[in-house]
């Protein structure tokens, strides 16, 4: 079956408007949870380490899904946009957010007009199947944010080894050519899970206990362990 990126996310948020729509539908709530509330503490470090202040701040939500990320950023005094590409996500948001601003369309083919001081995108890119579209997204995104500002995304950034029709990732090289070429300088990549998200294979019994695995994951990455093929958060800053 083909993948079709508006239908596709459509469908799924529909049935799942909660971080199982926008993480993994296939396991629990509560380890869902678990993955976001690592995601949360590792780009709280990322903006503390590169001084990003956010109060006042104007943000670029792309994917904005479920809105986790649209609320973090509201919860710290940013004036947000969320852009999404399933109307499920607008609708939902615009009425659960209504100091923010929701906005239908999809970055791998619709220009965002507007610049911004920090451009977030949680675990898109590798959703972007076409080449020429994700390209496109990429300078798309990165042109959205305003000189000086920062770019704050997820990837895996490896060759894709993904059986799923929805996800093809990159390497973090071909990445790295589009901002350098945009006027980005790399500040960081973190890893954002070691033990959590990744298929755990034989031991996967241990994803019935997510608090279990979050603990580890906290203790892990406090240590510096790399997190290898696994989801990573990339932060950027523009120049002035």
């Amino acid at each position: 079956m083909s993948y079709e990126p508006r239908q596709f996310w459509e469908q799924r948020l529909r049935e799942h408007f909660d971080l199982r729509g926008t993480g993994e539908t296939g396991l629990s709530l509560a380890y869902n949870r678990a993955c976001y509330a690592l995601r949360r503490e590792v780009l709280e470090r990322a903006l503390r380490e590169a001084h990003v202040a956010l109060a006042g701040a104007s943000v670029l939500d792309v994917g904005c899904g479920t809105g986790f990320f649209t609320n973090f950023y509201l919860e710290r005094g940013a004036r947000v946009t969320g852009i999404d590409i399933a109307a499920a996500s607008v609708e939902r948001l615009a009425a659960e957010f209504p100091e923010a601003r929701f906005v239908r369309a999809d970055v791998g083919e619709e220009e965002i007009a507007e610049r911004y001081d920090l451009v977030n995108m949680f675990d898109v890119f590798f959703h972007i199947t076409d080449d020429w579209r994700w390209e496109f997204a990429m300078r798309n995104v990165a042109g959205a944010v305003s000189a000086g500002g920062v770019l704050v995304y997820t990837d895996v950034f490896s060759p894709s080894a993904s059986e799923l029709a929805h996800n093809r990732t990159r390497p973090l090289v071909r990445h790295l050519d589009i901002l350098q070429d945009s006027g980005f300088k790399l500040l960081r990549v973190y890893p954002t899970h070691v033990q959590l998200n990744p298929d755990l294979g034989p031991i996967r019994f241990l994803n019935a206990v997510p608090a279990l695995l979050l603990g580890v994951d906290r203790v892990l990455l406090a240590a510096g362990v790399p997190g290898g093929r696994r989801n990573q958060l990339l932060i950027a800053r523009r120049g002035a």
